[in-house]
């Protein structure tokens, strides 16, 4: 089997690549490791070779890159073989259903709730397929005999920008209203679907019932942007809440805004210096993006594979990955999270049990390369 694999843009996504392309060529797969094509003779260069015996393309988020999805159709009607695209980002924000040709993309997706969303696509059927760490890169690199981060520890940002859903907040009249009310609802149990809060309220809004106003863009777009704004709102009052004055954040500088002044610690580079922070806390706190409905995070692999203690938002598909009763701790609401932080506190011994046991699930089971294996399993099924 031999591969082409594009390198995609961003912070996180060109490590998960990188893993990516080892687990193909340890399952003995040739990959060619490209950036990203994205100008008229890039194109020209990667069509190139790709006809050089190369049997399919994989690229995470479609590259990450506006240029090239915009020119992807044309090539994979060009090249005519499978394209392996592996969405860990809602696939609806980059039109995956309008700009990616059916016979020739066979498509991921990390989040089981949104593989399960009915889209106009007459190709193959999304498949789940979960995030995962690398072993190479995550393992116990624990120094001290105690913990640097005794008070626990939360890695990531306060949002990922987007403009086009900052521009609905500031131009929509009664917005921050309206965000404020689908909050007030959410926050009492985080096991709500927030995309279904926010329909409720717009129904409520324009006394239309959801199925004629949900096929509306401008509709889309406004639950899109509330989704958003109370997903941020959610991840900033939990870490504020959970980690009080004693852990620590790592971060974007926006976190200064929202965290006691002694608890932002600056930016950390995925990879090394994101291995020993893991390594060294009582626990490592997680919360998800508002673009995640279900879809456990990388830093839930990440954490369990140094052996730390992970306290997460609590999603149906921790009971499929996990053993929630033996292996991590979970919450529905803040008041909850602070509960669960102290029962890791109290019991510091128990908390790196539950560590063990979370790393040896995940070395079994959620590596990239069994995740590898099941794309090429997927690969040759579509193939014939």
């Amino acid at each position: 089997m031999r591969i082409l694999a594009l390198r995609p843009n961003g912070f996180v996504l060109p490590s998960i690549h990188t893993s990516l392309v080892k687990a193909f060529q340890s399952l003995e797969v040739e990959v060619l490791d490209l950036p990203v094509p994205n100008f008229s003779d890039h194109f020209r260069s990667f069509v190139e070779n790709a006809q050089r015996g190369y049997q399919a393309v994989f690229t995470l988020d479609l590259g990450a890159d506006r240029t090239f999805m915009l020119n992807i159709k044309d090539l994979q009607a060009s090249l005519r073989i499978p394209w392996i695209i592996w969405f860990v980002d809602d696939p609806e924000g980059y039109g995956f259903s309008e700009i990616c040709e059916p016979d020739w993309t066979l498509p991921f997706c990390w989040d089981q709730e949104i593989v399960q969303e009915k889209y106009s696509w007459s190709g193959m059927p999304m498949a789940y397929l979960p995030l995962a760490t690398d072993p190479l890169v995550f393992f116990p690199a624990k120094t001290h005999s105690g913990f640097l981060y005794s008070g626990g520890v939360f890695v990531g940002s306060t949002a990922h920008p987007n403009e086009i859903l900052h521009r609905v907040a500031r131009t929509t009249p009664e917005f921050w209203e309206d965000v404020e009310a689908i909050w007030e609802a959410y926050r009492q149990d985080f096991r709500q679907s927030l995309h279904s809060l926010s329909w409720m309220r717009l129904v409520r809004k324009t006394s239309q019932p959801r199925n004629l106003i949900q096929a509306d863009p401008l509709c889309r777009l406004w639950v899109q942007a509330c989704v958003y704004e109370v997903g941020i709102r959610k991840r900033r009052e939990v870490v504020s809440g959970v980690l009080g004055c004693a852990g620590s954040v790592y971060g974007d500088e926006r976190w200064r805004d929202f965290v006691d002044k002694d608890l932002y610690r600056g930016w950390v580079a995925y990879g090394d210096e994101l291995r020993k922070i893991y390594s060294e806390s009582t626990f490592i706190l997680d919360v998800r993006q508002p673009q995640a409905r279900t879809g456990l995070t990388q830093r839930i692999f990440d954490a369990s594979a140094c052996g730390g203690a992970v306290l997460t938002e609590w999603s149906p598909e921790l009971e499929v990955l996990f053993d929630p009763e033996n292996e991590l701790l979970s919450f529905h609401n803040l008041d909850e999270a602070i509960e669960m932080r102290e029962r890791y506190l109290r019991d510091p011994r128990g908390a790196q049990k539950r560590g063990e046991k979370a790393m040896q699930r995940v070395l079994a089971h959620h590596t990239y390369r069994n995740r590898a294996a099941r794309i090429l399993q997927a690969l040759q099924e579509f193939r014939g």
